[in-house]
């Protein structure tokens, strides 16, 4: 293994509560104190008729008793596939071809399934990515618990309720939440439930796979709280499985790379935010910037500043889009104005009050201008996308967009603002059918709205995907979703954005769910066609560092109402607001950690995560 070391011995400054603490030593590396030895482990991928595909190959590695280790690389590393291989979680066409996983002094791979069900109660236990898929939405919390329970039989029938509610104590969720269904909670508070449900089992080892993908920053710092504060308490070996080397340098004091499914480092936290021995690793550590540095600039992403006369120049240049029987490419000529918007949604449950999702709102959306809104989950800020599409009606005020009052449109009417208004959608694997080809979801805007047919419609949507760089074009057209990468995926959605030629694009989170690698490649598509087309730009995001990056200006919203608004760079530099400035705090950046010398900490606690199935779609 290129960059491998040994084990770090004082360890990284960890998040618990309200103080920065240091975490335990840890055992000495005995024999005894091994938990898991991982020796030559191997997974295969194999489908019928496809090329087998080694997901895993021969990565060795051990966790001493008590140990938090991170795993890290991008999508398609192979992180999550040794995950599941670790707690034989792996389905087909995964495959273990060869190497062996001993857990407590047992090779696991040589377990039938009666002993491995009865390994998982008091030994090991995963939590997934994605809190809603890991539970079944048409079950309470409560008939979760009974169903692990049930399964294991370690708890006495006459305990269920108080073990039930001790576990949900322990990831600080109230007891009402065992009366909710999945639906009713948001993000944050489904991950807790995950983590509580394995923690059930006692385990000794637990692997988190991905836990806060996806969740706002301020959230995701709450769930890696609770995470560490629960390790700390239990006792458990942690394993963290992410993208977000950020995250993992915070929580953790043991770092493993993994690059193609081999482990390119492994070494202690501190030790490799100083001194990364493998170019992957360095080149990870250099897609972290903080929003408020005078100069934030990324790898093939230059500071806004230095972009400035480029832009400018490219913003006078015309659109390559010429095809034959569309009409001229325009820039943004009319103004969205937003005025006190307000959105109240039903109460969710009989007894609750209403749920106000805008507050008061008011901003205009100028021809040509990039804007960013910004705020945790619930804060409003999707609703607010949803009632300048006319996907959702206002409770009072108005959205206008030149002489057009949205709410009073018709189906023509509405017709004509999404052929000049379009959403970027935050999942891109959601968001494109599965079946239909990119030139299939392609070709359906482009006829829709410029009318073209034939060679002149195929002429265009081969355009769009050399706009949005996916080249050769004509291999991409024939692409399936499945053969995409994520960023891949996102470019596609944007090229459908674009086949209507609009004046305005509103991306609701278009990069929260991409690896970092892949984020600035899609911000600067993003920025470099609002400069070449003189689009206007409303970005949707919890995400700061990208805000400060393509936007000119940002409103933080909060609860549903605008907190501090100014121009980007100077709110960041100077945030008024203490919401605004938890943002930030909560934005992962493993170099503060380096400087501080300490994990970076929210300089306000964070607010509460939303629990209604409405505040989560906000």
């Amino acid at each position: 293994m290129s960059g491998s070391r040994s084990a770090p011995q004082d360890g990284l400054e960890a998040r618990t509560g309200a103080a920065t603490v240091l975490p335990s030593d840890g055992p000495t590396g005995s024999a005894t104190d091994v938990l898991l030895d991982v020796r030559d482990l191997s997974v295969v991928y194999e489908s019928s008729g496809q090329t087998a595909v080694q997901a895993v190959d021969h990565v060795s590695f051990s966790l001493r008793k008590g140990e938090f280790v991170g795993l890290v690389g991008e999508s398609g590393s192979g992180k999550s596939t040794l995950g599941y291989a670790l707690t034989r979680l792996q389905k087909p066409p995964a495959r273990t071809n060869g190497g062996s996983i001993v857990f407590n002094g047992h090779d696991i791979r040589d377990l039938g399934d009666e002993e491995l069900r009865q390994q998982r109660q008091g030994g090991f236990a995963m939590v997934l990515q994605s809190g809603m898929n890991a539970l079944n939405p048409v079950r309470t919390i409560r008939n979760h618990f009974i169903d692990v329970f049930k399964a294991h039989g370690h708890v006495p029938r006459e305990r269920w309720d108080s073990r039930m509610k001790e576990l949900v104590g322990k990831v600080k969720l109230p007891d009402s939440m065992l009366a909710r269904f999945p639906g009713e909670l948001s993000g944050g508070m489904r991950q807790r439930v995950s983590i509580a449900l394995a923690l059930s089992l006692e385990p000794q080892l637990m692997v988190f796979d991905e836990p806060t993908t996806a969740l706002d920053v301020l959230v995701q710092h709450a769930v890696m709280d609770t995470i560490i504060e629960l390790q700390r308490a239990e006792g458990f070996t942690a394993v963290l499985i992410s993208h977000d080397l950020g995250i993992v340098l915070e929580a953790t004091e043991r770092v493993l790379v993994m690059h193609e499914g081999r482990i390119v480092e492994d070494g202690g936290s501190r030790e490799i935010l100083r001194d990364p021995q493998d170019e992957y690793t360095q080149m990870l550590l250099s897609h972290y910037a903080d929003p408020r540095a005078a100069v934030v600039s990324l790898p093939g992403f230059p500071d806004r500043s230095l972009r400035a006369e480029a832009g400018e120049k490219r913003q006078q240049a015309t659109s390559s889009f010429s095809t034959v029987g569309s009409r001229e490419r325009s820039a943004a000529r009319n103004p969205i104005v937003v005025d006190h918007l307000v959105k109240t949604y039903p109460a969710p449950r009989r007894g609750e009050q209403p749920v106000q999702a805008v507050r008061d709102v008011s901003f205009t959306l100028e021809p040509g201008q990039s804007l960013a809104l910004v705020g945790q989950s619930g804060s409003g800020k999707s609703t607010i996308a949803k009632l300048l599409t006319g996907v959702e009606k206002p409770t009072a005020g108005t959205v206008r967009f030149g002489d057009l009052d949205v709410a009073k449109l018709g189906r023509r009417g509405m017709r004509d603002l999404r052929s000049e208004v379009q959403m970027v959608f935050q999942d891109p694997y959601s968001a494109l059918n599965p079946l239909h080809t990119v030139e299939y979801t392609l070709t359906r805007p482009v006829v829709n709205y410029t009318g073209l047919r034939g060679r002149d419609a195929r002429r265009r949507v081969l355009e769009l995907l050399e706009t949005v760089g996916l080249t050769p074009v004509e291999q991409f057209a024939q692409k399936l979703p499945h053969q995409l990468s994520g960023g891949q995926r996102q470019r596609v959605v944007i090229a459908r954005a674009l086949a209507s030629d609009p004046q305005v694009i509103i991306a609701d989170e278009p990069v929260s769910m991409l690896d970092v690698t892949l984020r600035a490649g899609v911000l600067a598509l993003l920025e470099d066609l609002r400069e070449q087309w003189g689009v206007s730009l409303l970005y949707i995001t919890h995400d700061l560092l990208s805000a400060r990056l393509i936007t000119d200006d940002i409103m933080v919203l909060h609860d549903g109402a605008v907190v501090e608004r100014g121009r980007t760079a100077e709110v960041l530099q100077n945030p008024r607001d203490d919401y605004t400035v938890a943002l930030l705090d909560a934005v992962p950046n493993p170099r503060a950690v380096e400087l501080e010398g300490v994990a970076k900490r929210r300089a306000t606690p964070a607010p509460s995560e939303p629990a209604s199935s409405v505040d989560d779609a906000v």
